[in-house]
């Protein structure tokens, strides 16, 4: 087939100017293909540039063939505007069958349309005639756009600026008046985010996550600057951390420091789109929003929802759901838009997919941990609006060890609320007041912190598993507040970079070495060591269950599934009965040792309790922290 004669071509673009500078797009891709003047048989693909209206493509692929609705081509196979020209990829409409192109329904096509060459598939390609990549407008087609409204031509340095702009910018400058050019500093400013929550980089906390948002922060600005191709800026993060760390937080302050819209959504909203295809397409709709090309944060909440594909399925039916949802997100997040940052978010990292976290996909992983003694005043300062000092605040802070961000953030609301009540400004007093009602730790419990932690420490440094170790324990607690550690013990480990069985079975040990040392000096234990995810006996019982059933170190070696797998599901019963004996091994072994070292466990945890936190060196030295 041929286009329409050039006169013929215009005859109804110039209603719209999104249909008009489309069509000019086209046929200058067309033109430089040396399609425009001989024709061509087959069907052409055009793939236009990111954030641009598809159906100003389709609807100028329709004008520049100039086919009425009176012509023979249209009444047989025109009637559904599906198939001369098509998209790709068109939007879901609920309750009609979904139709992106392929190889079987090609029939009757000239022009396909679409916004990524992913959208077509390679023996679709294959078959066209040619895959042009369309051009932005240039300055000329701004002009002659200006000229059929019957405006003024911009000056060609105006007409240049504009071209870099993003679409909807474009078409607002084409529409203005003629005051447009003297305002021409005002065009970066439409597309401008206008925020009003904290800026990451004003927030106190997350050092750990903060280097990378700095760097990000210079390429987006190099990105927006023309000067850095989005594929070498493109970056996906996983932020983890317990709950109240400020993952949430994270994302829209992201967003602010970088001047990006953000958009926001959990798995459970996509979810409750309703059955597969639902979800589905709540999901695409999600990406869809922000690959305009104008940049954004897109924020996915509660992240292992996810689900995660099983190395074997297991035969029902939600094998495949799963199956499906991830292969189709892990299609989605590989082809994100220019200027889209992927921001995702959990409690439980361990719980996604493994594909969702390579390279390429999402590049950082980053955690965030409970704030420590001197962040927990300059969170107290930020949200009390700088009234009062991080120093002021430091003893205060050390009351509050464990609390979270947010919690610190409701702390300083409630006090704020108290000084109203009075119809004052905040004082030091009112935040004190907020302080839970603590309780001291008698002297016994005290040493038996002390012992339990000293234990760990001895047993590390005699296994060569650390070079030292700190020693800290606490004097009073939050009868309310669960999870009050009464003592830890932080280690400067010796590199183990290809663990072995026997560096696998030295941590089992060391992990069962508090307990071990409690039995050895009391001649009882407490449940310090158990009863809660992330406690010594859960990481020495999930050790033991991976070394058997997912390394293959075990008497017979064999693998049974994933490391991250094993702790979900029951081994055969001879691999259980193996785990068992090895922290029973391990365990008779720890309180061997402990019970030949119980004077000197003694000796030093008399110093921690002293001085409430010591540090001893593999020499055996011990020095107040």
């Amino acid at each position: 087939m041929k286009f329409a004669h050039s006169r013929a071509r215009f005859k109804t673009v110039s209603k719209d100017p999104g249909v008009f500078v489309a069509s000019c797009a086209l046929l200058r891709a067309a033109k430089l293909a040396g399609l425009l003047r001989f024709g061509f048989r087959g069907f052409l693909v055009f793939v236009v540039p990111r954030g641009y209206n598809t159906s100003d493509y389709e609807t100028a692929a329709f004008d520049i063939m100039n086919v009425k609705r009176d012509d023979e081509s249209w009444t047989e196979g025109w009637v559904n505007r599906e198939i001369r020209v098509r998209l790709a990829n068109p939007p879901r409409i609920k309750g009609t069958p979904h139709k992106p192109v392929s190889i079987y329904n090609l029939k009757g096509l000239d022009i396909l349309i679409a916004q990524d060459i992913e959208e077509v598939p390679r023996d679709v390609r294959f078959a066209a005639t040619a895959v042009l990549q369309v051009e932005p407008p240039t300055p000329g087609h701004i002009n002659a756009a200006r000229r059929l409204w019957k405006k003024t031509p911009f000056s060609e340095e105006f007409a240049a600026s504009l071209a870099r702009h993003p679409h909807n910018v474009i078409l607002a400058a084409v529409l203005k008046p003629l005051t447009a050019e003297s305002r021409i500093r005002d065009l970066d400013d439409i597309d401008r985010i206008e925020t009003s929550g904290p800026n990451l980089f004003d927030l106190p906390g997350y050092s750990e996550v903060k280097p990378w948002a700095k760097d990000l922060s210079m390429d987006v600005e190099r990105w927006r600057r023309k000067a850095l191709d989005w594929k070498l800026a493109r970056s996906g993060v996983l932020i983890s951390g317990p709950p109240g760390t400020g993952k949430t937080l994270f994302g829209s302050a992201l967003a602010t420091a970088l001047g990006m819209r953000l958009v926001s959504a959990t798995i459970g909203e996509w979810q409750s789109a309703g059955a597969l295809d639902d979800m589905l397409s709540a999901m695409r709709n999600t990406f869809a929003s922000v690959n305009d090309g104008r940049g954004a944060v897109l924020f996915i909440d509660e992240f292992d929802a996810i689900g995660t594909r099983l190395t074997r399925p297991s035969g029902h039916h939600g094998d495949q759901y799963w199956q499906v949802v991830i292969d189709d997100f892990l299609a989605l997040v590989s082809n994100l838009g220019d200027g889209v940052i992927f921001v995702a978010a959990t409690n439980y990292p361990r719980w996604i997919d493994p594909a969702i976290l390579r390279a390429g996909r999402i590049d950082n992983h980053f955690t965030l941990s409970l704030p420590d003694t001197v962040t927990r005043a300059e969170i107290l300062r930020h949200h009390a609006g700088d009234t009062l000092s991080v120093e002021s605040l430091m003893d205060l802070a050390d009351e509050l060890d464990g609390r979270s961000g947010a919690e610190l953030d409701r702390l300083v609301r409630d006090a704020y609320r108290a000084a109203r009540n009075e119809d004052r400004e905040l004082e030091l007093r009112d935040l004190e007041a907020q302080l839970p009602s603590m309780l001291d730790y008698t002297a016994e419990q005290q040493l038996r912190f002390a012992v339990h932690e000293v234990g760990h420490a001895v047993a590390s440094l005699a296994l060569k598993h650390s070079i030292s170790a700190t020693i800290e324990i606490r004097r009073r607690f939050d009868p309310e507040k669960d999870g009050s550690f009464g003592g830890r013990t932080i280690y400067d480990l010796v590199p183990d970079h290809v663990p072995t069985e026997t560096s696998l079975l030295t941590r089992i040990a060391i992990s069962l070495s508090g307990m071990a040392a409690e039995q050895a000096v009391f001649g009882d234990r407490s449940l310090g060591s158990g009863g809660r995810t992330g406690s010594d006996i859960e990481f020495a019982t999930g050790l033991a269950r991976k070394l058997v059933g997912a390394y293959g170190l075990g008497g017979t070696p064999v693998y049974i599934g994933a490391a991250d797998d094993i702790g979900d599901k029951p081994l055969p019963q001879p691999l259980e009965d193996e785990a068992l004996q090895i922290l029973r091994d391990q365990y008779v072994g720890a309180l061997s040792m402990m019970t030949a070292e119980r004077e000197r466990i003694l000796a030093v945890a008399s110093d921690v309790m002293a001085h409430g936190s010591v540090r001893i060196e593999r020499s055996g030295e011990a020095n107040a922290a």
